[in-house]
Parts: C-alpha cells; structure tokens; sequence
C-alpha cells in the first residue's frame, strides 16, 4: 500500500483514538471498519485515487456514523485532550495528507476537502496557519515601535 494512503488512513484512526475514551465494543466497530477502509487502500495506486475513491465509497459515510456514535455516546473527552484536539487532528491530516498536495492534482486536494471532517480539519489547520503568521507580523510591529522609543 502507497505509504500515503497508509498515513490518511492513519489519520482517520488518530482522529477517533486521540479524541475519545474508547471501549471494547466500540474498538472492535472501529477495526471492522478500518479493515474496510485499509482493503480500499490497498487497491488504490496513490493517495489521489484514494481520496477520490474513499470519498465518493459508502465507507466515508461508515466512517462518519462511528465517528458520530462515539461522540454522542462518550461523556467527555480524555483528560487533557480537549484543548489540544483541533490540534493533533489538524497535524494528522497534515501529515497525511498535505505533504502529497505538490504531487497531486489540485482537484485532488479540493476533494479532500469536501469530505466531511478532513475538510473541516484542513480549513482550520490552514486559517491557524493564517492567524499564526499575522501574530508573528503584528509582533514584529511592536517589537520596532518598541525599538524607536
């Protein structure tokens, strides 16, 4: 399998594990699943035909309902993971997905982002990005203000 494809399956998983306190019973839906997804994966030649594919499969649906079940079903998040969520998940697809993105067509990465969730997750990593580096300009601002007085 295209190491690729093996890194946005990968984050697909981290996206549930990292998230939610896990039980036996939801453990095992979530490996049927991903048993599913990974034969997917496996006949695609490159993450491109992948997402194109996964996309448009009844698993992305699969995939969504269980991540939704989890959710509603948990009390709350692990301890500590709140805060950072957004985070992990953002670098997860990150690291999936984006890193591929000069290697592949840019309708390719604009299907990524209509699946649901990955979508949403690319969204905020690059509006994170944006709100990152606009701090970086307005303290360098500051920082030469601060120098002339």
């Amino acid at each position: 399998m295209d190491e690729y494809v093996k890194q946005s399956i990968e984050a697909r998983r981290s996206a549930i594990f990292n998230t939610y306190k896990v039980g036996a019973g939801e453990k095992k839906k979530i490996d049927t699943l991903f048993t599913e997804i990974e034969k997917l994966g496996a006949k695609c030649k490159d993450v491109s035909e992948f997402e194109a594919e996964f996309a448009k499969s009844p698993l992305n649906q699969q995939y969504m309902n269980l991540f939704t079940e989890i959710a509603t079903s948990q009390s709350g998040m692990t301890e500590g993971v709140a805060e950072g969520v957004a985070e992990s998940i953002a670098n997860d697809v990150k690291n999936a997905v984006l890193p591929t993105r000069a290697a592949v067509h840019q309708e390719v990465f604009d299907a990524a982002r209509d699946v649901p969730v990955l979508g949403d997750v690319i969204d905020i990593k690059q509006k994170a990005g944006y709100v990152a580096h606009l701090g970086r300009m307005f303290g360098k601002g500051k920082k030469n203000k601060d120098e002339e007085k």
